[in-house]
Order: C-alpha cells, then sequence, then structure tokens
C-alpha cells in the first residue's frame, strides 16, 4: 500500500489494478483507481479453481479496458500480497497480449527489518491472513522467496543489514535493488523485465550462485556434482540439509529417472521436492544452492556430499 500510495503521488496519469483473494467467501476483488480515488470496486465469485488462472482471467480483461480508454499513461498490477508473479507476468509477454501495453517491471516490495523473519521462521501465509485459499499452506517463507527470484526490481523499505543481504543473495541477477523511498516513480517504469532472463532466474536446470558476497553473517553455498543422489541416503538426509535457518534451490537426479529433473525448493522451514519435467538444460546433475544466515555451512556441506551415489556405487549399478 505504500508503494502504491507513493507511485501515484509521484507520478500523475498512472492507473492501479489491485486484486485480492477472499479464501472464506471465495471470491475475488478487483479495484481500479489513480491519484483522484477509485475508479471501480466490485466484488465476483472465483471464476476457476486454479487461483493462478482465475486471477489472469479477471485481470487480462480489465487491463485491456483501462489501456483502451486512454485514461492513464502506466499502469500497475498489484496482485495479491502473497501470489506469484512468475504466472502473472507470462501471458503479458506474449506478442499483442494485451494491445497497448508492454510489460516494462516485475518488482516486489520487501521490509529488510522482516526479511530474516520471513524467510528462515516458520510462520504460514495463514498465520497472517495472507493464504490465497483455505487449502494454502504455503509459509511466508516460500511466498517471500518468490516473489525476491523472479522480480526485475526489488524495493525495500527498513535498513537492517541482515535482510538486505538477503535480499541480496536471494534476488536474481540482472536484478536492481533500491530503497522504495529512494527510487524516482520513473524508474520502476523503465523498461527492464526480460522473460527470458527472468525465467532462467527461476529455473532449476540453469540455477546460478548469487553475484552478492558473503556478509553480516549471511553465506550463501553453492553445490555442484554430476553425481545422481542415492535414494536411501536421500530419504534419510533431508532433514538434515533442509533444517536450519535456510534458503535452498536446485534440482537432484536419480539413475531411475534419468531423464527427468527432480527440483528441490526449500524456504521457511518447508520443502518442496517434484517434477521438473525433462532436462533442458546441459546433462543431469545435482545442484543446490543454500542460503543462510547460521554458521552451519559445513553441516550442509557435509550432508549434501553423504547424499551422492560413491563410485562403487555407480559402477554396480551399471
Amino acid at each position: 500500500d505504500a508503494a502504491l500510495l507513493s507511485l501515484l503521488t509521484d507520478l500523475p496519469g498512472t492507473g492501479v489494478l489491485a486484486q485480492d483473494l477472499d479464501p472464506d467467501t471465495g471470491t475475488l476483488r478487483r479495484i481500479v483507481s489513480d491519484q483522484h480515488g477509485i475508479a471501480e470496486d466490485s466484488t465476483r465469485p472465483l471464476a476457476h479453481a486454479c487461483l493462478g488462472c482465475a486471477i489472469r482471467e479477471d485481470s487480462v480483461p480489465t487491463l485491456e479496458s483501462m489501456a483502451a480508454a486512454g485514461r492513464w499513461e502506466r499502469i500497475i498490477w498489484a496482485l495479491p500480497v502473497s501470489a506469484e508473479t512468475a504466472p502473472a507476468a507470462r501471458p503479458l509477454c506474449r506478442a499483442d497480449a494485451v494491445p497497448g501495453l508492454e510489460l516494462a517491471t516485475v518488482a516486489c516490495v520487501v521490509d529488510a527489518d522482516q526479511v530474516e523473519a520471513d524467510l528462515m521462521g516458520d510462520e504460514l501465509l495463514a498465520d497472517r491472513d495472507l493464504a490465497l485459499s483455505a487449502d494454502d499452506r504455503r509459509s511466508v517463507g516460500e511466498a517471500s522467496a518468490a516473489q525476491l527470484g523472479h522480480a526485475d526490481l526489488v524495493l525495500t523499505i527498513g535498513a537492517d543489514p541482515v535482510g538486505l543481504t538477503l535480499a541480496d543473495h536471494l534476488r536474481g541477477r540482472r536484478t536492481l535493488r533500491s530503497t522504495l523511498f529512494g527510487i524516482r516513480a520513473e524508474q520502476v517504469f523503465a523498461p527492464r523485465h526480460s522473460a527470458r532472463h527472468a525465467e532462467a532466474r527461476i529455473d532449476p536446470c540453469r540455477i546460478q550462485a548469487p553475484d552478492a558476497p558473503d556478509a553480516h553473517g549471511v553465506w550463501s553455498l553453492d553445490l555442484l556434482s554430476p553425481r545422481p543422489v542415492h535414494p536411501g541416503r536421500f530419504l534419510a538426509g533431508i532433514g538434515e540439509l533442509a533444517g536450519g535457518r535456510t534458503r535452498s534451490r536446485g534440482r537432484f537426479h536419480l539413475l531411475s529417472r534419468p531423464g527427468r529433473v527432480a527440483v528441490w525448493d526449500g524456504a521457511g522451514r518447508q520443502l518442496s521436492i517434484g517434477d521438473g519435467g525433462p532436462w533442458r538444460v546441459g546433462t543431469p546433475s545435482t545442484r543446490i544452492v543454500f542460503t543462510g544466515v547460521d554458521d552451519d555451512r559445513a553441516r550442509v556441506a557435509q550432508g549434501f556430499a553423504r547424499m551422492l551415489m560413491t563410485d562403487d556405487e555407480l559402477a554396480g549399478s551399471m
């Protein structure tokens, strides 16, 4: 809300499309506004079981209508505060997705004084009334990390050096961080979004270590091996690797599934493991990037090494 108010005040001619979901009633609220006030405020039942699809199906026609009205020079699309930005951005990157509009920047706002607790704690979105549905069991850290990893522009309030360093470690390469009240409003609309680069930042096949230096107790560890994981030791060691105050993301592979990417995504003391589809880049490998605030890098590195298959195990599998 502070970010929207700042932009509207500093840059007249800006329209805002804001959406929010009410999991209790199963409704979507849409508000269109500008510096003169609210132009539209409507609530309707969700039209789709997929929340991302419901948001897109409501937003694209509204954006088309706002562009056709000729009332605004630029538009901010404010998603529900805990929504992922990647599914929303993809349709807008297609040619002529919304006639007259071009996606300039994907931005997120974070409170540096709260980032450490958000990313490393075990609080759920539901605990803060930020869940998008009744069965949304994501942690605050999972939602925060997803936004930081995809955004072109990270706007911060607060001054905690640990939080600012965490934001730098978890935002992607080719991105910018600025203080919310230290950036000129027109700079927010600078055309900086590249669908190719944004997708690469969140693709486990192309994960990269952050280029920010370790500082203020914040560290990142890039663990890479051409070896697959041993299924038994992998399952036994998940608690060791996923425990502690870390954010971790990457991929691993199993000999029994040579053509499939296995995705590792951990934040907020939650871990998600799943099938990421076929390998798209390079040869199968295991690579997980850990970012933490406690000095347990040795534990993480040792746990990673233990879950990999040995030479004898690989020879016996052939």
